[in-house]
């Protein structure tokens, strides 16, 4: 397949110059081609390398598959996908409600506008951006009162107590830049919330290069804790509280079990349960310590 590649020669995070190949990957959803992971030398940032460009990338997400912008209820994997964010939603609501902070956010990468949706008929004032064409008719579909936000600078300063990126961090191209104006958009006592598959769960460890977390090319970077707080902190971010994505163990195995190299596994009973077996063993590794959850939501504050 022709497609616009970019090489990089530094670390997208810290700027080193010095990678250690690590694994290979196949795209499943689109194009089927073959994708490289490499990881920094100084800070093990793991990221695809060559990756389609800014002006290529949109049409590796031209799949029906590709629920966060299509909606779609197409069998029964997509279904259950559907039914848990349903019950989801509503969890990550309550968990910002909890702070002590005002309901004025921006949901960057808000995908088809499902949580945006959410929030607004809960009396929050919400701004949304993505990228996607097709994905923003969806979001205004549903809600004509969420504001589209085109780019991230035409955001006042320090006008967002909230700024969440549910699966988005690991899609953008600018790391650095966009990251930097986050901190300049946020309140000083403002939150951002990155929700980001982690590599060193037990679920990756086990599908190797047929995880479908790594999901390439529309992955640029394959987060671990340590790697997400060095990246933030270099950009004037603190942690201050990281939380488990449960549900995730076990869509992420059934995904990968639909890829894997055996045609047709998870049509088959035994895909379905060796999927839940390792999504529960998983889960069991995460009650040890939540940074060997299959995806981690961390939460970050300006630091002092």
């Amino acid at each position: 397949m022709e497609h616009s590649l970019e090489t990089l020669k530094s670390c997208p995070s810290c700027g080193h110059k010095s990678f250690k190949n690590t694994l290979s990957c196949i795209d499943y959803t689109y194009s089927k081609d073959k994708f490289y992971l490499v990881k920094c030398s100084a800070c093990n940032l793991l990221f695809t390398n060559p990756r389609p460009d800014e002006l290529a990338i949109g049409k590796y997400y031209d799949s029906p598959e590709y629920v966060s912008h299509t909606d779609t209820n197409s069998g029964l994997l997509f279904t259950l996908y559907r039914i848990v964010k349903r019950y989801t939603l509503k969890q990550k609501r309550k968990s910002l409600e909890k702070f002590s902070i005002d309901k004025n956010i921006l949901d960057y990468g808000a995908g088809s506008g499902d949580f945006s949706n959410e929030l607004e008929q809960n009396n929050w004032n919400v701004s949304a951006y993505e990228p996607d064409h097709n994905a923003r008719k969806k979001i205004e579909e549903k809600n004509s009162k969420i504001k589209l936000i085109e780019k991230l600078r035409n955001v006042e300063t320090e006008s967002k107590s909230v700024i969440t990126l549910w699966h988005v961090l690991e899609h953008v191209h600018q790391l650095n830049e966009t990251i930097s104006e986050f901190h300049r958009i946020l309140t000083t006592e403002g939150i951002i919330v990155i929700a980001v598959p982690n590599h060193t769960s037990y679920d990756a460890s086990f599908y190797l290069t047929d995880w479908a977390a790594y999901d390439v090319p529309r992955h640029l970077y394959h987060f671990d804790p340590e790697t997400l707080e060095t990246l933030m902190s270099a950009n004037g971010f603190r942690l201050h509280q990281i939380k488990a994505m449960w549900f995730d163990a076990f869509y992420v195995s059934l995904l990968s079990e639909k890829t894997i190299s055996k045609p047709g596994i998870l049509k088959t009973i035994f895909g379905w349960i060796r999927a839940f077996l390792i999504g529960s063993y998983s889960n069991i590794k995460t009650i040890i310590s939540t940074k060997k959850c299959s995806s981690v939501t961390y939460v970050f504050k300006k630091a002092i």
